[in-house]
């Protein structure tokens, strides 16, 4: 290991540098730091310092899990999902009980529509973790786009039963009970969602929608014209109004 303040090569296992007495761990930890500084301020030149920061802390420890991780997500955030995903898992070589870096993984999967394998991290996530919720959405909403509507279902509901205010589970429960013509808990998911989120009009949309399959003409006209005074250029809101004003 060289060290950086002096440049004399020092073995892998030396704690201090031989030649000036520099802590080598820390010259590894302090670059890190700085490239989640880096990272943090955002914009071109800070991206490129947070690069450099973290490209140093690898050289000098090339196995470090923190290094890997926090490279992988400055690839995922400047779009290179395949090199995010190259860092994320040399982190969990080091870490493979680090449920954050599995839950990055299946994030980039998911970027990549391989809906398969994010499903899988996002689970792992969850099961090393069971308080780490956005993970068990996360395998939900991957779950509902696959099509496995009753999986997405139960994922959604033990994500609102350890957080009642966790919205965009209650709008995609809302979403899978329609898709299974199961109308009148759709109606009682989007009702909670629309209390929790009332500038919402995606919201009011799909509640108004619900109630004019289940035939409640006076509540879905309410949720219609709500959703069209919080978007007036919603268009399928507009034609389901006409529909029931005739």
């Amino acid at each position: 290991m060289i060290c950086e303040r002096c440049r004399i090569e020092n073995t892998e296992d030396s704690r201090y540098c031989k030649g000036c007495g520099a802590l080598l761990k820390q010259d590894v930890e302090a670059h890190i730091s700085r490239g989640l500084l880096y990272r943090r301020r955002g914009g071109g030149s800070a991206q490129g310092n947070a690069l450099i920061e973290l490209t140093q802390a690898l050289k000098l420890d090339p196995q470090n899990a923190e290094a890997n991780f926090y490279m992988g997500k400055l690839m995922y955030d400047n779009g290179f999902l395949e090199d995010a995903l190259n860092y994320y898992k040399k982190a969990i070589e080091t870490s493979p009980e680090w449920a954050d870096v599995y839950f990055e993984i299946g994030t980039a999967y998911y970027r990549l529509c391989r809906i398969d394998e994010a499903i899988e991290v996002f689970e792992k996530a969850y099961s090393l973790n069971p308080e780490y919720i956005i993970s068990c959405y996360y395998a939900g909403l991957a779950y509902y786009h696959k099509g496995s509507l009753d999986k997405a279902i139960k994922h959604f509901e033990n994500v609102i039963q350890k957080d009642p205010e966790f919205a965009m589970a209650y709008y995609h429960l809302g979403r899978a009970y329609t898709k299974k013509n199961f109308t009148n808990k759709a109606i009682e998911s989007l009702e909670k969602l629309v209390a929790i989120s009332p500038k919402d009009s995606d919201a009011f949309f799909h509640l108004g929608f619900s109630y004019w399959k289940n035939d409640n003409e006076e509540k879905a006209i309410w949720a219609l014209q709500k959703a069209l005074e919080l978007n007036p250029d919603d268009e399928n809101a507009k034609g389901i109004l006409k529909q029931l004003m005739r």
